[in-house]
């Protein structure tokens, strides 16, 4: 077996950079790395969380993997921006119920700039188990 096991508290070891947007006139803050998590970069993982899908976008191949229920999560419940992962499907499936439990395995892609994603980008992600 090729994947890390990785928890959530592995990945909260960010720290976060206020530095103003020039396209978007606003104070963004920028994701630092910890070194542990930096070397996960690119690397295949499985990690397990609470899916919260975002069908109003119209596209099932977006999902998004929360280590907190949604109504506590990073978009409703103040939760940080490294409590979420963008899942991107490496093919279509089913609509996921939100707050299913569900582990994914795919590869870690760390983002710091894009904002557009999330933090974390889970590529080429597959269930494991649900």
């Amino acid at each position: 077996d090729d994947h890390f096991d990785i928890g959530w508290k592995d990945l909260s070891k960010v720290d976060f950079e206020e530095k103003l947007n020039e396209e978007f006139k606003t104070m963004i803050a920028y994701p630092i790395f910890h070194p542990s998590i930096k070397k996960l970069d690119g690397q295949k993982i499985q990690i397990q969380g609470y899916v919260i899908p975002l069908e109003e976008t119209g596209d099932e191949t977006i999902v998004v993997l929360s280590a907190f229920p949604f109504t506590s999560c990073f978009f409703c419940g103040g939760a940080g921006p490294e409590s979420v992962m963008d899942i991107q499907l490496k093919k279509r499936k089913k609509r996921f119920k939100q707050d299913a439990m569900v582990t994914f395995r795919g590869k870690l892609r760390l983002n710091d700039s894009d904002l557009d994603y999330l933090n974390y980008i889970l590529d080429d992600a597959e269930v494991y188990a649900e």
